[in-house]
C-alpha cells in the first residue's frame, strides 16, 4: 500500500481540515470586522485545499495560494482545482515564496499547519510579518496557527488514525538553545507497509509571546488569541490567558 500511495493526498487527508479552516477564518474575520471576508490568500498552501473550500462559499469569493514547491502546486491544480470547474477561475495558484506580494490585496491571509515556523530566525519572521501587513487590504486580518504546552518539545511519535492509514508525526533533534528541531511525517498502512519521511521539515518551535511581539513590531496593533477549547470539535474562543494544557492549539489573528 505504501508503494502505491500518493503522499500529497495522504497529507491532505491526514493533516489538513480545509472546510473547517475556511469556516474558522470567516469566523475570525467576522468577529474582528463584523462582515464577511471575500478575497483570501493561503500561504504555504500545498495543494490549496483550503483555498478551494473558500471558493465553494459562493461566486463572490476569490483568492490565491502560494507555495515554493512546484510539484505540489501542479498536484493541487490537477487534483483540487480541476474538479472545481469554472469556480477555479476565481483564484490563482502560484509557485512563489510566502514573502512575495499578492496579486490582489487580500481581506484575510493565513499561514496554517505551523508552516511559518520554517522561518527560524527572528529577522526572517519579522520580514514575513511586515510584508503580510503591508500586503493586506485596508482592515485586513492575518492569521497564523500554533501549538504549545509541555509536550511541544517532545520527541516521541504521535500517531493519528486517519481511516485507512495512520499519520505518524515524529519530532527529533530538539535543541533547547535555539528551539530548532526536525519534523518528519510518516504514513502507516493496514498491510504493515510504511511510507517513511514522506515530508521532512526543519523548524523553530516558537512561543506565543514571541510571535505576538514580532507581529506588533511588524506594525499590527491589535493581536487576538483564538484558543482551541475543543480539539475534537475544532471549537475556538477568544481568550487573554488560554489554559496550561500539555498540548494546546491556538490562532493569532493580527488586525491591520
Amino acid at each position: 500500500m505504501a508503494a502505491r500511495a500518493d503522499r500529497h493526498l495522504l497529507y491532505q487527508r491526514g493533516v489538513q481540515s480545509p472546510h473547517f479552516d475556511a469556516e474558522l477564518l470567516q469566523q475570525i474575520y467576522h468577529q474582528a470586522r463584523g462582515a464577511k471576508a471575500l478575497h483570501f490568500r493561503e500561504d504555504f498552501c500545498a495543494g490549496a485545499a483550503t483555498l478551494c473550500a473558500w471558493l465553494e462559499q459562493g461566486e463572490a469569493f476569490s483568492g490565491e495560494g502560494c507555495d515554493i514547491d512546484p510539484e505540489v502546486i501542479a498536484w493541487g491544480e490537477r487534483h483540487n482545482f480541476a474538479p472545481l470547474g469554472a469556480a477555479a477561475r476565481r483564484a490563482k495558484l502560484r509557485v512563489a515564496d510566502a514573502r512575495a506580494p499578492s496579486l490582489r490585496a487580500p481581506d484575510i491571509r493565513c499561514a496554517f499547519n505551523f508552516s511559518c515556523w520554517i522561518f527560524r530566525e527572528r529577522r526572517e519572521m519579522l520580514e514575513y510579518f511586515r510584508g503580510a501587513r503591508k500586503d493586506l487590504a485596508e482592515g485586513g486580518v492575518f492569521v497564523v496557527d500554533m501549538h504549545g504546552g509541555g509536550e511541544v518539545f517532545g520527541e516521541e511519535e504521535h500517531v493519528t488514525d486517519c481511516g485507512g492509514f495512520d499519520l505518524v508525526v515524529q519530532q527529533s533533534g530538539v535543541r533547547p538553545a535555539d528551539h530548532n528541531a526536525d519534523l518528519s511525517l510518516h504514513f502507516r498502512f493496514p498491510d504493515g507497509s510504511e511510507l517513511r519521511d514522506a515530508f521532512r521539515y526543519r523548524w523553530r518551535i516558537w512561543s506565543m509571546p514571541e510571535l505576538a511581539d514580532i507581529l506588533r513590531e511588524a506594525g499590527f496593533a491589535d493581536i487576538r488569541v483564538h484558543w482551541c477549547v475543543d480539539q475534537e470539535k475544532c471549537r475556538y474562543e477568544i481568550t487573554e490567558s488560554g489554559s496550561n494544557d500539555p498540548m494546546w492549539l491556538a490562532c493569532l489573528a493580527a488586525l491591520k
